[in-house]
């Protein structure tokens, strides 16, 4: 019996398609034109002789068979990944104390340090959840090797993900004209804390902070419960929220840049090995959003 061989080129963009939800934004992730995408998706079909995907005009979803073949499709991809890092690549081993700010997109962080454990076995992960200011404090003490941090203005050339920061509160939110503002906020030090209470009061509408939270976990809890509006990045945003968008009552806080920083005495092999890791991660999520 002859077995047919699946392309890893095809595999590539098969799961490039099945990750981004679109043929286009697909395209731009691995760097060919949606034509050659929609190629490789009929002669992966073919090879298989089923569909992997159901296509209308507006919308795109996995068969049964794609669904069975994306599993196999990200470990076989991983393995050829890895195969080719052992072998092209220098050996990357050693120990990281990694600090991450609380904002770093929580939803991609577990999918982000898995599949660093799993391209570089050979590296121990030491990694602390913090506040930005803290954890370059720990950082210049020598206690983190890099840190995942909110950047300043000064340092956005740096960054490897930026977002919109939004206000928001609880879907049934609503506030008469004059009534005081509850606040859901961080402690000081904290960026987003001095921008919610100095935009209160430029704005000369009264507030107080009814709520400080220790983490983004305790600032959504709080704001899902009620107990007051916050500024949040867009990817924290929860179900039960809305966002306020008038800028006029809830000025727009900016974007967060975050970037990944490193002391002097850090292994540069290891820093660049992470940083490889979290922009392929954060590149399939920034083009599924600019597709949806």
């Amino acid at each position: 019996m002859t077995t047919a061989n699946l392309d890893i080129d095809l595999l590539r963009s098969f799961a490039a398609v099945a990750d981004t939800g679109s043929f286009t934004a697909a395209a731009e992730l691995v760097a060919r034109t949606q034509s050659a995408i929609s190629v490789q998706i009929k002669r992966l079909e073919e090879t298989l002789g089923h569909k992997v995907f159901e296509r209308t005009s507006r919308s795109l979803a996995l068969t049964p068979a794609g669904e069975t073949l994306l599993d196999y499709a990200r470990r076989i991809l991983e393995l050829n990944d890895e195969s080719f890092r052992r072998i092209a690549e220098p050996p990357v081993t050693g120990l990281i104390r990694l600090g991450i700010t609380e904002y770093f997109v929580p939803t991609e962080l577990p999918r982000i340090l898995g599949r660093f454990a799993a391209a570089y076995p050979g590296v121990e992960l030491e990694v602390r959840m913090g506040f930005s200011r803290d954890l370059r404090e720990s950082m210049a003490a020598g206690d983190l090797d890099a840190v995942i941090v909110r950047l300043a203005p000064r340092e956005r050339a740096k960054a490897i993900w930026s977002e919109a920061q939004v206000w928001v509160a609880r879907e049934d939110f609503d506030l008469a004209r004059g009534d005081t503002v509850p606040l859901a906020l961080l402690p000081a030090p904290c960026f987003l804390r001095e921008h919610a209470i100095e935009s209160m009061k430029r704005l000369k509408r009264p507030s107080k902070v009814a709520f400080t939270g220790s983490s983004m976990v305790s600032i959504q809890a709080a704001v899902s419960a009620g107990l007051g509006v916050s500024i949040v990045p867009r990817s924290t945003v929860l179900p039960g929220m809305k966002v306020l968008s008038s800028k006029r009552d809830y000025p727009d806080p900016g974007p967060l840049d975050i970037g990944v920083l490193h002391g002097a005495k850090a292994r540069g092999d290891i820093v660049h090995a992470l940083e490889q890791i979290i922009r392929q991660t954060l590149d399939v999520l920034a083009v599924s959003r600019i597709a949806a």
